[in-house]
């Protein structure tokens, strides 16, 4: 049986045991796969088919079992569980896991208590994410197996993340990412992309690109979100090319709904940068079938912030859909200051996005310019505390003087210049665009256009780019050398020893002909600039 694909026709759900569970040893040592001799043939079946990447066989195995009175230890339920959070339904397969951890005891208990507190918290749903760990430390025994303990320190770590303890949490998640305890094949995400995740959502994409690092070989499990999220954050920065790229290792590969929505908000991010509104709005009706029914991600709340941009392009009634189920995750988590920040910023995104309800509207619509003030007002509150969320805000403001007729060209050019150095070309360039098209002065109009222009040239120029000499953290430790930190400071930014970045360093001045470190930071301005 296919699966729809984003990229046309249709996909075997068969290559899935690439993106969703581990094989051989690492199955043989999961506690949800081993287990007494006398297991029925379907649970059996089940366990055997999600491992294999083959979800539809297993729930029909599950099903199976569950009819029958076959399931032992809640292990074809477990699976379900499983099935469930890959689909997009982590809601649901929190649940589930909550009634397996009522039925079960000790190890078994707190592993699916454990799980669900995961789940719970990928979707938002704090409260119930830390009753969820609540209950599986009660259950833990003694001796306790390192799997549990690393998976409930996990759950921890996430929970403290969509809290708003990003930095601390991210941290956490990348430790517990090398320990020797192998991936849990049933468990919501693996450590290393949660992390890069975690620090994606407190706003520096691009020190989560570097943490992310390369995607494993397509033989790998996992590979296929690890692939999507590493597409995601190109995306994020300003690497177009790279994002395509990503696409395309896994369009020819299937991928659960959960998976689907962010390979869906990088297509749609695509789109949206074309700066194409027929090709915006047909790539919207083309994913917005893939994300029906799916539960909002709040660590991943950008990328449905993409999709409710791409969505409002054409469809005002469907962009405010998604913002509004935004606006409920954001609530049940707590209302964290990064999901706020995340919120405002793309309420504004839809608001100048939108035309009006007429034929041939203008674009912003009427009411943007207060959706932008509000949108201004929250993100320049928290700025002062959250210094990563001062590019948003000082772009906010710019928008709301610019839809208010009070904008310089000054002030609306160093806010482009600065979204175009952070990645943002196509938001920098429609700031511009529509600062010219409300200027009195004709002076200033052409000057905002010429800088619309420059911005579009200069993504341009990044994606001819994207493939030379520097690789993806030479790119970055050179940022972080130009803004002037020490070798123990950019190693505690990226999660990597002083030594490794002395190393980098030293082939950076190699390739750069570099003597010194004022050479240095010269060259790679030129480079990085380009």
């Amino acid at each position: 049986m296919g699966a729809p694909s984003l990229f046309g026709g249709t996909m075997s759900v068969r290559p899935l045991q690439q993106s969703i569970a581990p094989t051989g040893p690492d199955v043989a040592r999961s506690p949800a796969v081993d287990g007494p001799p006398e297991v029925g043939p379907d649970v059996l079946r089940a366990e055997r088919a999600w491992c294999e990447g083959e979800p539809l066989v297993a729930i029909d195995a599950v099903d199976r079992a569950l009819a029958s009175g076959g399931d032992v230890d809640g292990r074809a339920a477990a699976v379900a569980a499983a099935v469930a959070a890959a689909d997009g339904a982590l809601l649901d397969a929190a649940r589930r896991w909550r009634v397996l951890a009522r039925t079960l005891t000790s190890t078994r208990s707190a592993l699916a208590a454990g799980r669900a507190g995961l789940t719970a918290a990928l979707a938002g749903d704090v409260d119930a994410a830390v009753r969820d760990l609540a209950a599986a430390h009660a259950c833990v025994p003694e001796p306790a197996p390192r799997g549990l303990i690393v998976l409930l320190d996990g759950v921890e770590a996430t929970i403290e993340a969509v809290k708003g303890e990003i930095d601390g949490a991210g941290r956490r998640l990348a430790g517990l990412a090398t320990t020797a305890v192998p991936p849990d094949p049933l468990a919501s995400d693996r450590w290393d992309d949660l992390a890069a995740v975690v620090i994606a959502a407190g706003g520096d994409a691009r020190s989560a690109q570097a943490m992310l690092g390369h995607p494993d070989r397509p033989d790998r499990p996992w590979y296929g979100r690890h692939r999507l999220l590493a597409g995601w954050l190109d995306l994020r920065t300003g690497r177009l090319t790279a994002a395509r790229a990503a696409l395309t290792a896994v369009g020819g590969a299937p991928v659960l709904r959960r998976d689907a929505v962010l390979a869906a908000a990088v297509t749609a991010g695509l789109a949206r940068r074309s700066g194409d509104e027929r090709v915006i709005t047909t790539t919207w009706h083309r994913v917005a079938p893939v994300i029906a029914g799916a539960d909002i991600e709040i660590l991943l709340l950008d990328a449905w912030g993409e999709l409710a941009t791409a969505a409002a392009t054409g469809s005002l009634a469907d962009g405010d859909a998604i913002g509004e189920a935004m606006h409920a995750t954001v609530t049940r988590a707590g209302s964290p200051w990064w999901a706020v920040a995340s919120e405002a910023w793309w309420n504004l995104e839809r608001a100048v996005t939108a035309r009006g309800p007429a034929p041939a509207a203008e674009r912003p619509a009427p009411g943007a310019a207060a959706v932008v003030a509000d949108a201004a007002r929250t993100l320049t509150s928290l700025a002062s505390d959250h210094p990563g969320v001062a590019l948003r805000a000082e772009a906010a403001s710019t928008w709301g003087a610019v839809l208010t007729g009070c904008a310089s060209a000054p002030a609306v050019a160093r806010a482009a210049t600065r979204l175009a150095a952070a990645g943002h070309h196509q938001e920098a360039a429609a700031l511009c665009s529509t600062a010219a098209a409300r200027a009195i002065d004709p002076m200033s109009a052409k000057a905002l256009l010429g800088q619309a222009r420059r911005v579009c040239a200069q993504a341009g120029a990044r994606r001819r780019t994207v493939g030379d000499e520097l690789s993806d953290r030479e790119r970055e430790i050179g940022a972080l050398v130009i803004d002037g930190l020490t070798h123990k400071q950019i190693g505690a930014k990226l999660y990597i020893s002083p030594k490794t970045v002395e190393q980098h360093v030293a082939r950076l001045r190699q390739k750069l002909d570099a003597s010194n470190r004022a050479a240095l930071v010269a060259a790679l301005r030129r480079r990085l600039d380009d």
